[in-house]
């Protein structure tokens, strides 16, 4: 994947600036408990998904949560990280109480980290940020299911650094680090299911995918803007989108919410074989 590096280079020097001034705690409240097996079953037919798509899921630990989708199209492609669903022959994504998903997995070239998730019906997609507005200390907002609950965080960019694959053949990728600011409360441990989840501006619109976080470092680390592009090129976009939602450090986690019960947000899971 190429990278601008013109684009890019104001922000490659400051990634070993201090930014003290940026440190902070904005938490986000709760998010409101998912609703019940009997409750969903009643909305199953209100998603955007087809009906004969919709399975019942297995309890216990049949199943298993592994990180976060977001729509590229309303025709049912969602952007997931290629390590949430590695050596799982079962994907699906979680709609609430007993019900998922299931999706196919369709490559796109030159894309390793992340692959798309194929559906049969989707929500409306998330608009992508102009990559010419990125500079570091914009405000970041990445709604997903971090420890496998609902929930988001906030961040500060800082700008663009490597990150180096520690595990053999695996490729170092240039990404955006950013300086963590705030998570909603309740939250514990780290935020790594947010993985495959988008990281959005204040203007809900996408600025990368989340890849990791380091919480000893109090960094999340997520792709830069052309990984995104490069997915959505793949997918069949239209041109014009509604108005998005306007996003502060007091209202994210109310944004969040939305984009979750709207399903633009979803949880990616595996069952087990």
């Amino acid at each position: 994947m190429k990278l601008d590096w013109l684009l890019y280079g104001a922000c490659v020097a400051l990634i070993t600036v201090v930014t003290s001034q940026w440190h902070e705690n904005s938490p986000a409240p709760p998010a409101p408990p998912p609703p019940g097996v009997g409750e969903m079953a009643l909305f199953a037919n209100f998603t955007p998904f087809s009906a004969g798509s919709i399975i019942n899921l297995p309890i216990g630990d049949q199943r298993v949560m592994t990180g976060t989708a977001f729509s590229l199209s309303q025709t049912g492609d969602w952007v997931v990280s290629r390590q949430s669903i590695r050596g799982c022959s079962h994907p699906f994504l979680n709609i609430g109480g007993n019900l998922g998903v299931p999706f196919k997995i369709r490559e796109v070239p030159g894309v390793d980290s992340y692959v798309i998730g194929v559906t049969d019906g989707g929500a409306r997609p998330l608009s992508l940020v102009d990559p010419k507005t990125i500079e570091p200390g914009i405000r970041g907002f990445m709604p997903g299911f971090p420890a496998g609950e609902p929930g988001e965080a906030t961040a500060r960019l800082i700008g663009v650094t490597v990150l180096e694959r520690s595990k053999r053949g695996g490729h170092n990728e240039v990404v955006l680090a950013w300086a963590a600011a705030g998570r909603t409360q309740g939250i514990e441990g780290d935020l790594n299911n947010l993985k495959g989840g988008p990281v959005i501006d204040d203007n809900s619109r996408v600025v990368g995918i989340v890849i990791k976080e380091a919480p000893r470092r109090g960094r999340i680390y997520t792709s830069v803007p052309e990984a995104v592009v490069q997915l959505a090129n793949a997918s069949p976009r239209k041109p014009d989108y509604d108005a998005e939602a306007t996003i502060t450090k007091r209202n994210y986690g109310i944004v969040a919410d939305t984009l979750r019960r709207e399903y633009r947000v979803a949880q990616v899971g595996c069952i087990k074989s």
